[in-house]
């Protein structure tokens, strides 16, 4: 019997190998970019950033005939000095673990299933990462206004469904919220301040039935602990429509912080293509909380040129009332990103 098991499980280890490299791939991206501003409360700077990023999957059949995904991700993010740098930013990436039965897909991990993270508007550049996040002095009100958003990157249990008509359903429900997964095993978390439970459920549209119509629809929530006002979490929604040449998104979110304070933010987004490789987009936003002096307001003009293989994306942005200040200059911004995937 020993001999059966060992031989076994020989025979198994083998086939389970095989199978695995057969169906791994490897893919990456890398983003290199010049920043400048001027204005604000630290009156300007300029530097060159960078992102690169590994992602390794595997895909296959189980032996009862559904199919599996599995992966991860390894991140190198950069920036102008080591000072302050994240030793966690490499494995604090995707992983996931999957089951596919159809258009049904069950997961644990983060950061697999749908998220309201991915773009809300159809622009050629994300306002949020391309603008709102990058300046000289102080943060605006849109770069953390949509609620729990932290939900996508804790380790937790996801389901999505895909109805084949550009819908897609999905539910993610995490044990404790900004938990990346710090332990082999897990670590023990106590319920303090950003350990609690959350959930994320949304719906994405994307051309929906041919129609050319898109559409988000988000909600998140991160369990209230005792001596709180009110739980954190948000609500978000989109829509547009495209046809080529033109496409264009309206939408708005709203934040409640565990203060009990609102930040509600309007965004909307036009875009056009000259030709097959160059398209504009011209994006505004505005962002309001009741406490604060002044309405931030942010427009930006997008350019993005496909080169094939490798994609430039230039941004010229203003931001008005950073943060809500009555007072704070307003800030200028140029971008010059070089991206490629592969």
């Amino acid at each position: 019997m020993k001999k059966l098991l060992a031989t076994t499980a020989l025979v198994g280890s083998v086939a389970l190998s095989s199978v695995s490299f057969a169906q791994t791939s490897i893919t990456g991206s890398l983003d290199l970019t010049y920043r400048s501003t001027t204005g604000g409360a630290g009156q300007g700077d300029t530097f060159l950033g960078r992102e690169t990023q590994v992602n390794f999957a595997n895909k296959g059949k189980l032996s009862n005939g559904m199919d599996y995904v599995a992966g991860f991700s390894l991140e190198f993010d950069g920036g102008q000095t080591r000072v302050g740098a994240s030793p966690t930013s490499v494995d604090n990436e995707t992983v996931y673990f999957g089951i596919i039965n159809g258009g049904t897909t069950i997961a644990v991990g983060l950061e697999y299933i749908q998220n309201s993270k991915n773009d809300l508007i159809g622009s050629v550049g994300d306002v949020i990462d391309e603008v709102a996040t990058v300046h000289a002095g102080g943060t605006e009100l849109i770069t953390n206004n949509f609620g729990a958003a932290q939900v996508k990157e804790s380790m937790g249990f996801g389901i999505a469904q895909n109805f084949g008509n550009g819908l897609t359903a999905s539910a993610v429900y995490v044990p404790n919220y900004n938990n990346v997964g710090g332990q082999n095993n897990g670590a023990a978390l106590t319920n303090t301040t950003g350990t609690n439970g959350a959930y994320e459920v949304g719906i994405r549209g994307a051309n929906i039935a041919g129609s050319g119509i898109n559409l988000n629809l988000w909600k998140n929530e991160v369990e209230k602990e005792t001596g709180q006002a009110e739980s954190l979490g948000g609500t978000a929604y989109t829509i547009g429509y495209a046809k080529a040449p033109f496409s264009f998104d309206v939408g708005k979110m709203k934040s409640t912080a565990v203060t009990g304070v609102d930040t509600d933010t309007k965004l909307a987004q036009i875009s056009y293509s000259l030709n097959k490789d160059i398209t504009a987009s011209l994006v505004r936003t505005e962002s309001d909380r009741a406490s604060l002096a002044k309405e931030e307001q942010i427009n930006s003009l997008m350019v993005g040129y496909s080169l094939g293989p490798v994609a430039l994306l230039v941004t010229a942005s203003r931001i008005e009332g950073a943060a809500g200040s009555a007072t704070a200059a307003d800030i200028d911004q140029l971008g010059i990103s070089l991206n490629t995937r592969f």
